[in-house]
Protein backbone atom coordinates (compact mmCIF):
# COMPACT_ATOMS: atom_id res chain seq x y z
CA UNK A 1 0.00 0.00 0.00
CA UNK A 2 1.45 3.33 -1.07
CA UNK A 3 0.92 5.26 2.18
CA UNK A 4 2.14 2.78 4.77
CA UNK A 5 4.84 5.26 5.84
CA UNK A 6 2.09 7.43 7.28
CA UNK A 7 0.30 4.73 9.22
CA UNK A 8 0.53 4.29 12.97
CA UNK A 9 1.45 1.03 14.69
CA UNK A 10 -2.24 0.18 15.06
CA UNK A 11 -2.87 0.66 11.36
CA UNK A 12 0.14 -1.41 10.35
CA UNK A 13 -1.04 -4.16 12.72
CA UNK A 14 -4.49 -4.09 11.12
CA UNK A 15 -2.97 -4.35 7.66
CA UNK A 16 -0.79 -7.29 8.62
CA UNK A 17 -3.77 -9.13 10.11
CA UNK A 18 -5.81 -8.44 6.97
CA UNK A 19 -3.05 -9.61 4.67
CA UNK A 20 -2.41 -12.98 6.28
CA UNK A 21 -6.06 -13.91 6.81
CA UNK A 22 -6.76 -14.23 10.51
CA UNK A 23 -9.58 -14.00 13.02
CA UNK A 24 -9.99 -11.20 15.53
CA UNK A 25 -12.37 -11.30 18.45
CA UNK A 26 -13.60 -7.80 19.33
CA UNK A 27 -15.84 -8.24 22.35
CA UNK A 28 -18.38 -10.77 21.13
CA UNK A 29 -17.92 -9.83 17.47
CA UNK A 30 -15.94 -12.33 15.44
CA UNK A 31 -14.37 -10.67 12.42
CA UNK A 32 -12.66 -12.58 9.62
CA UNK A 33 -10.16 -11.06 7.19
CA UNK A 34 -9.58 -12.60 3.79
CA UNK A 35 -7.43 -11.03 1.08
CA UNK A 36 -7.37 -7.66 2.85
CA UNK A 37 -11.17 -7.31 2.87
CA UNK A 38 -12.99 -7.87 6.17
CA UNK A 39 -15.57 -10.59 5.55
CA UNK A 40 -18.36 -10.90 8.09
CA UNK A 41 -17.46 -7.48 9.47
CA UNK A 42 -20.76 -5.58 9.79
CA UNK A 43 -19.16 -2.30 8.78
CA UNK A 44 -18.80 -3.51 5.19
CA UNK A 45 -22.39 -4.60 4.73
CA UNK A 46 -23.68 -1.11 3.96
CA UNK A 47 -21.64 -1.25 0.75
CA UNK A 48 -22.86 -4.69 -0.22
CA UNK A 49 -26.62 -4.20 -0.32
CA UNK A 50 -28.49 -5.62 -3.35
CA UNK A 51 -28.00 -3.59 -6.48
CA UNK A 52 -24.89 -1.78 -5.30
CA UNK A 53 -21.28 -2.06 -6.32
CA UNK A 54 -18.50 -1.71 -3.80
CA UNK A 55 -15.74 0.54 -5.25
CA UNK A 56 -13.15 -1.09 -2.99
CA UNK A 57 -13.44 -4.18 -5.18
CA UNK A 58 -11.84 -2.33 -8.08
CA UNK A 59 -8.53 -4.05 -8.99
CA UNK A 60 -5.55 -2.34 -7.38
CA UNK A 61 -2.13 -2.40 -9.03
CA UNK A 62 0.66 -2.76 -6.48
CA UNK A 63 3.21 0.06 -6.54
CA UNK A 64 1.27 1.90 -9.23
CA UNK A 65 3.35 5.05 -9.87
CA UNK A 66 0.24 7.10 -10.65
CA UNK A 67 -2.77 5.49 -8.92
CA UNK A 68 -6.19 6.87 -9.78
CA UNK A 69 -8.32 8.56 -7.11
CA UNK A 70 -10.54 5.46 -7.07
CA UNK A 71 -7.52 3.22 -6.48
CA UNK A 72 -6.22 5.43 -3.67
CA UNK A 73 -9.70 5.48 -2.16
CA UNK A 74 -10.06 1.70 -2.41
CA UNK A 75 -6.74 0.93 -0.74
CA UNK A 76 -7.15 3.45 2.05
CA UNK A 77 -10.77 2.50 2.69
CA UNK A 78 -9.82 -1.14 3.25
CA UNK A 79 -7.22 -0.09 5.80
CA UNK A 80 -9.58 2.24 7.66
CA UNK A 81 -12.51 -0.19 7.81
CA UNK A 82 -10.11 -2.85 9.04
CA UNK A 83 -8.72 -0.53 11.69
CA UNK A 84 -12.04 0.81 12.97
CA UNK A 85 -13.24 -2.20 15.02
CA UNK A 86 -9.74 -2.62 16.45
CA UNK A 87 -8.81 0.94 17.35
CA UNK A 88 -12.18 2.62 17.76
CA UNK A 89 -13.65 5.67 16.12
CA UNK A 90 -11.57 8.43 17.69
CA UNK A 91 -8.20 6.81 16.91
CA UNK A 92 -9.27 5.85 13.39
CA UNK A 93 -10.31 9.42 12.64
CA UNK A 94 -7.01 10.61 14.06
CA UNK A 95 -5.25 8.22 11.71
CA UNK A 96 -7.24 9.51 8.75
CA UNK A 97 -6.32 13.08 9.68
CA UNK A 98 -2.65 12.13 9.91
CA UNK A 99 -2.39 10.34 6.58
CA UNK A 100 -4.44 13.04 4.87
CA UNK A 101 -1.93 15.69 5.91
CA UNK A 102 0.98 13.52 4.77
CA UNK A 103 -0.39 12.29 1.45
CA UNK A 104 -1.98 14.73 -1.04
CA UNK A 105 -3.64 11.91 -2.99
CA UNK A 106 -5.46 10.68 0.11
CA UNK A 107 -6.41 14.29 0.85
CA UNK A 108 -8.26 14.37 -2.46
CA UNK A 109 -10.56 11.51 -1.43
CA UNK A 110 -10.58 11.96 2.35
CA UNK A 111 -14.13 13.32 2.53
CA UNK A 112 -15.48 10.11 1.00
CA UNK A 113 -13.39 8.07 3.42
CA UNK A 114 -14.71 10.04 6.38
CA UNK A 115 -18.29 9.43 5.16
CA UNK A 116 -17.55 5.70 5.05
CA UNK A 117 -16.24 5.76 8.60
CA UNK A 118 -19.44 7.48 9.69
CA UNK A 119 -21.53 4.74 8.09
CA UNK A 120 -19.37 2.04 9.62
CA UNK A 121 -19.24 3.54 13.11
CA UNK A 122 -23.03 3.74 13.24
CA UNK A 123 -23.34 0.09 12.26
CA UNK A 124 -20.91 -0.92 15.00
CA UNK A 125 -22.92 1.18 17.46
CA UNK A 126 -26.13 -0.63 16.45
CA UNK A 127 -27.66 2.58 15.13
CA UNK A 128 -27.16 4.68 18.28
CA UNK A 129 -26.48 8.07 16.66
CA UNK A 130 -25.85 10.00 19.87
CA UNK A 131 -23.22 7.49 20.93
CA UNK A 132 -21.34 7.76 17.65
CA UNK A 133 -21.45 11.54 17.41
CA UNK A 134 -19.64 11.74 20.74
CA UNK A 135 -16.56 10.94 18.67
CA UNK A 136 -17.36 13.37 15.87
CA UNK A 137 -14.41 15.03 14.22
CA UNK A 138 -14.24 17.71 11.55
CA UNK A 139 -11.42 15.94 9.69
CA UNK A 140 -11.92 16.00 5.92
CA UNK A 141 -14.65 18.62 5.89
CA UNK A 142 -16.78 16.98 8.57
CA UNK A 143 -17.37 13.89 6.45
CA UNK A 144 -17.66 11.60 9.47
CA UNK A 145 -20.64 13.50 10.87
CA UNK A 146 -22.22 13.63 7.42
CA UNK A 147 -21.78 9.88 7.02
CA UNK A 148 -23.33 9.08 10.40
CA UNK A 149 -26.36 11.24 9.73
CA UNK A 150 -26.92 10.09 6.16
CA UNK A 151 -26.67 6.45 7.24
CA UNK A 152 -29.23 7.01 9.99
CA UNK A 153 -31.71 8.94 7.87
CA UNK A 154 -31.33 6.52 4.99
CA UNK A 155 -32.81 3.85 7.28
CA UNK A 156 -35.38 6.11 8.98
CA UNK A 157 -39.05 5.16 9.06
CA UNK A 158 -40.12 8.66 10.17
CA UNK A 159 -38.11 11.34 8.38
CA UNK A 160 -40.05 14.32 9.71
CA UNK A 161 -39.40 13.27 13.30
CA UNK A 162 -35.84 12.07 12.86
CA UNK A 163 -34.46 14.98 10.85
CA UNK A 164 -35.41 17.26 13.74
CA UNK A 165 -34.01 14.95 16.42
CA UNK A 166 -30.85 13.64 14.86
CA UNK A 167 -28.75 16.80 15.29
CA UNK A 168 -30.01 17.63 18.79
CA UNK A 169 -28.97 19.22 21.01
CA UNK A 170 -26.33 21.11 19.01
CA UNK A 171 -28.41 21.51 15.83
CA UNK A 172 -25.28 22.73 14.03
CA UNK A 173 -24.84 23.37 10.34
CA UNK A 174 -22.41 20.52 9.66
CA UNK A 175 -24.91 18.02 11.04
CA UNK A 176 -27.71 19.45 8.90
CA UNK A 177 -25.44 19.19 5.87
CA UNK A 178 -25.35 15.48 6.67
CA UNK A 179 -29.14 15.52 6.95
CA UNK A 180 -29.24 16.66 3.31
CA UNK A 181 -27.13 13.67 2.25
CA UNK A 182 -29.34 11.32 4.22
CA UNK A 183 -32.53 12.75 2.78
CA UNK A 184 -31.29 11.97 -0.72
CA UNK A 185 -30.92 8.30 0.18
CA UNK A 186 -34.24 8.30 2.02
CA UNK A 187 -36.06 9.79 -0.99
CA UNK A 188 -34.36 7.61 -3.63
CA UNK A 189 -32.32 10.56 -4.92
CA UNK A 190 -35.36 12.77 -5.60
CA UNK A 191 -33.99 16.30 -5.23
CA UNK A 192 -37.32 18.12 -4.93
CA UNK A 193 -38.60 15.73 -2.26
CA UNK A 194 -35.39 16.01 -0.27
CA UNK A 195 -35.54 19.82 -0.37
CA UNK A 196 -39.13 19.74 0.86
CA UNK A 197 -37.86 17.95 3.95
CA UNK A 198 -35.00 20.47 4.31
CA UNK A 199 -37.68 23.15 4.62
CA UNK A 200 -38.54 21.62 7.99
CA UNK A 201 -35.15 22.46 9.52
CA UNK A 202 -35.45 24.67 12.62
CA UNK A 203 -33.87 27.75 11.01
CA UNK A 204 -33.20 29.06 7.49
CA UNK A 205 -29.43 28.71 7.84
CA UNK A 206 -29.85 25.04 8.75
CA UNK A 207 -32.23 24.52 5.84
CA UNK A 208 -29.56 26.06 3.60
CA UNK A 209 -26.91 23.68 4.96
CA UNK A 210 -29.33 20.81 4.41
CA UNK A 211 -29.66 21.92 0.79
CA UNK A 212 -25.88 21.84 0.46
CA UNK A 213 -25.90 18.20 1.46
CA UNK A 214 -28.70 17.41 -1.00
CA UNK A 215 -26.79 18.77 -3.98
CA UNK A 216 -23.41 17.54 -2.85
CA UNK A 217 -24.90 14.06 -2.83
CA UNK A 218 -26.78 14.51 -6.10
CA UNK A 219 -23.67 15.64 -7.96
CA UNK A 220 -21.29 13.18 -6.30
CA UNK A 221 -20.72 11.08 -9.37
CA UNK A 222 -17.19 9.92 -8.62
CA UNK A 223 -14.93 9.18 -5.70
CA UNK A 224 -12.75 12.24 -6.28
CA UNK A 225 -15.88 14.34 -5.98
CA UNK A 226 -16.26 13.30 -2.40
CA UNK A 227 -18.87 10.54 -2.14
CA UNK A 228 -19.70 7.21 -3.61
CA UNK A 229 -23.30 7.04 -4.81
CA UNK A 230 -24.66 3.89 -3.13
CA UNK A 231 -28.17 4.32 -4.46
CA UNK A 232 -27.59 2.78 -7.85
CA UNK A 233 -29.22 5.83 -9.46
CA UNK A 234 -27.69 6.94 -12.79
CA UNK A 235 -25.07 9.65 -12.50
CA UNK A 236 -26.30 13.11 -13.52
CA UNK A 237 -24.96 14.62 -16.74
CA UNK A 238 -24.17 18.26 -17.47
CA UNK A 239 -27.57 18.54 -19.15
CA UNK A 240 -29.14 17.19 -15.96
CA UNK A 241 -27.23 19.77 -13.95
CA UNK A 242 -28.44 22.61 -16.14
CA UNK A 243 -32.03 21.39 -15.99
CA UNK A 244 -32.04 20.63 -12.26
CA UNK A 245 -30.46 23.91 -11.19
CA UNK A 246 -32.72 25.85 -13.52
CA UNK A 247 -35.80 24.32 -11.87
CA UNK A 248 -34.59 24.57 -8.27
CA UNK A 249 -36.32 27.04 -5.98
CA UNK A 250 -34.39 30.27 -5.49
CA UNK A 251 -33.63 29.56 -1.82
CA UNK A 252 -31.65 26.44 -2.77
CA UNK A 253 -30.49 27.40 -6.26
CA UNK A 254 -27.07 28.67 -5.15
CA UNK A 255 -26.33 25.27 -3.60
CA UNK A 256 -27.14 23.60 -6.90
CA UNK A 257 -24.97 25.85 -9.05
CA UNK A 258 -22.08 25.62 -6.56
CA UNK A 259 -21.88 21.83 -6.76
CA UNK A 260 -22.80 21.41 -10.44
CA UNK A 261 -19.17 21.71 -11.71
CA UNK A 262 -18.43 18.47 -9.85
CA UNK A 263 -20.06 16.62 -12.73
CA UNK A 264 -17.79 18.26 -15.30
CA UNK A 265 -14.70 17.49 -13.23
CA UNK A 266 -15.76 13.87 -12.75
CA UNK A 267 -15.92 13.37 -16.50
CA UNK A 268 -12.85 15.53 -17.24
CA UNK A 269 -10.40 15.26 -14.35
CA UNK A 270 -8.73 18.57 -13.44
CA UNK A 271 -10.25 20.40 -16.43
CA UNK A 272 -11.01 23.48 -14.36
CA UNK A 273 -10.81 25.81 -17.35
CA UNK A 274 -13.46 23.76 -19.12
CA UNK A 275 -15.62 23.81 -16.00
CA UNK A 276 -15.39 27.61 -15.90
CA UNK A 277 -16.38 27.78 -19.56
CA UNK A 278 -19.46 25.74 -18.66
CA UNK A 279 -20.20 28.14 -15.82
CA UNK A 280 -20.25 31.01 -18.32
CA UNK A 281 -23.04 29.23 -20.20
CA UNK A 282 -25.54 28.94 -17.35
CA UNK A 283 -27.28 32.29 -17.77
CA UNK A 284 -27.64 34.79 -14.94
CA UNK A 285 -24.45 36.47 -13.74
CA UNK A 286 -25.17 35.44 -10.16
CA UNK A 287 -25.31 31.76 -11.04
CA UNK A 288 -22.19 32.04 -13.20
CA UNK A 289 -20.34 33.47 -10.22
CA UNK A 290 -21.70 30.82 -7.87
CA UNK A 291 -20.64 28.10 -10.28
CA UNK A 292 -17.15 29.64 -10.52
CA UNK A 293 -16.95 29.68 -6.74
CA UNK A 294 -17.63 25.95 -6.84
CA UNK A 295 -14.81 25.44 -9.35
CA UNK A 296 -12.38 27.36 -7.15
CA UNK A 297 -13.32 25.28 -4.14
CA UNK A 298 -12.68 22.03 -6.04
CA UNK A 299 -9.12 23.10 -6.89
CA UNK A 300 -8.38 23.09 -3.16
CA UNK A 301 -10.47 20.05 -2.32
CA UNK A 302 -8.68 17.93 -4.91
CA UNK A 303 -5.23 19.55 -4.49
CA UNK A 304 -4.95 20.95 -0.96
CA UNK A 305 -1.19 20.59 -1.14
CA UNK A 306 -0.86 22.87 -4.17
CA UNK A 307 -2.85 26.14 -4.20
CA UNK A 308 -0.84 27.21 -7.25
CA UNK A 309 -3.15 25.02 -9.35
CA UNK A 310 -6.13 27.08 -8.25
CA UNK A 311 -4.13 30.28 -8.63
CA UNK A 312 -3.48 29.50 -12.29
CA UNK A 313 -7.13 28.59 -12.88
CA UNK A 314 -8.63 31.61 -11.11
CA UNK A 315 -5.99 34.00 -12.41
CA UNK A 316 -7.06 33.19 -15.98
CA UNK A 317 -10.80 33.23 -15.22
CA UNK A 318 -11.44 36.83 -16.35
CA UNK A 319 -14.72 38.15 -14.95
CA UNK A 320 -15.06 35.02 -12.83
CA UNK A 321 -11.70 35.50 -11.11
CA UNK A 322 -13.01 36.88 -7.82
CA UNK A 323 -15.67 34.22 -7.11
CA UNK A 324 -13.17 31.56 -8.14
CA UNK A 325 -10.69 32.91 -5.58
CA UNK A 326 -13.42 33.12 -2.96
CA UNK A 327 -14.17 29.45 -3.57
CA UNK A 328 -10.52 28.55 -3.03
CA UNK A 329 -10.60 30.32 0.31
CA UNK A 330 -13.85 28.70 1.39
CA UNK A 331 -12.49 25.17 1.05
CA UNK A 332 -9.08 26.08 2.42
CA UNK A 333 -10.74 26.84 5.74
CA UNK A 334 -12.77 23.63 5.56
CA UNK A 335 -9.67 21.56 4.78
CA UNK A 336 -7.92 22.94 7.85
CA UNK A 337 -10.99 22.38 10.06
CA UNK A 338 -11.25 26.11 10.69
CA UNK A 339 -7.74 26.26 12.14
CA UNK A 340 -6.71 28.53 9.26
CA UNK A 341 -8.92 31.32 7.92
CA UNK A 342 -10.02 31.36 4.29
CA UNK A 343 -7.74 34.28 3.48
CA UNK A 344 -4.69 32.31 4.61
CA UNK A 345 -4.60 30.70 1.16
CA UNK A 346 -3.97 34.10 -0.43
CA UNK A 347 -0.32 34.15 0.64
CA UNK A 348 0.29 30.91 -1.28
CA UNK A 349 -0.85 32.01 -4.74
CA UNK A 350 2.57 33.03 -6.06
CA UNK A 351 1.35 36.33 -7.52
CA UNK A 352 1.13 39.63 -5.65
CA UNK A 353 -1.83 41.03 -7.57
CA UNK A 354 -3.77 37.78 -7.31
CA UNK A 355 -3.01 37.68 -3.59
CA UNK A 356 -4.34 41.23 -3.22
CA UNK A 357 -7.60 40.35 -4.98
CA UNK A 358 -7.87 37.18 -2.92
CA UNK A 359 -7.64 39.13 0.33
CA UNK A 360 -10.44 41.41 -0.86
CA UNK A 361 -12.88 38.64 -1.71
CA UNK A 362 -12.21 36.04 1.02
CA UNK A 363 -13.30 36.32 4.62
Amino acid sequence: MRSVKAFSTLAVFALIVAAVGSVLFIGRQEIFFVNSVPVGNPVTQVFLEPGTQDPSQEPVVADDPAPSPRSVYAQTRIMLLTLLPVAGTADTLLELDKITRLDPQIAGVCHALAHDLGHAALILAHGEVSQVLNDRDDVCGGGFTHGVVEQALGKSKNLVRDLLRICAPRQDGSCFHGVGHGLMFATDMKVADALDFCDRAPAEIRAHRCGEGVFMQYFSVDIAGGHWNRSGAPSPTMDDALDTCGRTRSFYAANCWFYAPTVWLAERVDDYEGALDWCRSVGADLWQATCARGVGSRTIKYHPDNPLIGAAVCGAAGSLRDPCLAGMGSYWSVHWKGERPARDVCRLLGDAELARRCLLVTT
